[in-house]
């Protein structure tokens, strides 16, 4: 009997274990079922678009720990065409995060260019993703969209250091920057003639054109882009004093500084 006894309070006790793994592994009514809960590596891509810099701070750090991991999710985002603009921005700017551990997304990324939602980002981020970004970015810069012009011509001459990139590629577009009809291209165009520095012949001469283009916005930053030449600004220096008395007087302090900076010392 004893014996019987110890069999019923065992087999008791096994049935309330099972009521209770039960209970508490069953889904509540309005929670989430295990099986449909999101995949936790993926979740750094909504917390890299938060609001809250520390959470996007901290899932930028949890990106470049997972390096080459993380693209399997930014290629599903990016391929999604139900994925919404911000899942979009943050994968891109992932895609900045990683750099040319990112290279493999070049042809992802660069669909997105032509959206205007998300041409900065990602312009943005294919400067960072290596060589094999250039070829999209040049392509891009026969856009009818002058955004996207800007940007990508913007991009290229980031990536012209990042890269790097040789600067015979590099300065024959932004030369011909300085023709576009959207003053924004023609403003990036002469700011990064400045940057790279290169080729002086032809830069300072196109430059010399922007101090007289009609949009003050790009006088001004082909004055600022005169000064990195030096000597091989010389050619400028009537130009420059003509525009030292710019109507404008953003582009009249510009050029007045150029000439201070060219002076002989």
């Amino acid at each position: 009997m004893r014996r019987i006894a110890w069999i019923l309070v065992a087999c008791t006790l096994l049935c309330l274990v099972g009521l209770g793994v039960w209970y508490y592994g069953a889904p509540r009514s309005g929670g989430t079922a295990p099986e449909t809960a999101a995949p936790l590596e993926e979740a750094w891509i909504d917390e890299l678009h938060s609001h809250n810099p520390k959470e996007a701070a901290a899932a930028a750090d949890y990106v470049r720990e997972l390096g080459p991991a993380a693209l399997p999710a930014i290629h599903a985002t990016l391929q999604d065409p139900g994925a919404t603009a911000e899942r979009v921005k943050a994968v891109l700017k992932a895609c900045a995060l990683l750099g040319t551990a990112a290279a493999p997304a070049v042809e992802d990324v660069a669909e997105s260019l032509p959206d205007p939602a998300l041409t900065s980002e990602a312009a943005a981020a294919l400067s960072f993703m290596g060589r094999g970004a250039f070829k999209p970015l040049r392509q891009a810069l026969t856009s009818d969209d002058p955004v996207v012009r800007r940007e990508a011509l913007r991009s290229i001459g980031k990536l012209k250091e990042r890269a790097p990139l040789d600067s015979r590629a590099v300065v024959p577009l932004l030369v011909n920057g300085m023709e576009d009809p959207d003053p924004g291209v023609r403003t990036v165009a002469a700011t990064y003639l400045g940057i790279v520095h290169e080729e002086p012949g032809e830069a300072v001469r196109m430059l010399i054109g922007g101090l007289a283009d009609p949009d003050g916005t790009v006088r001004r930053a082909s004055a600022a882009a005169l000064a990195s030449f030096g000597a091989e600004a010389a050619p400028a220096l009537p130009a420059l004093r003509k525009a030292a008395s710019d109507s404008d007087p953003e582009v009249a302090r510009e050029a007045g500084l150029t000439l201070v900076k060219l002076q002989p010392k």
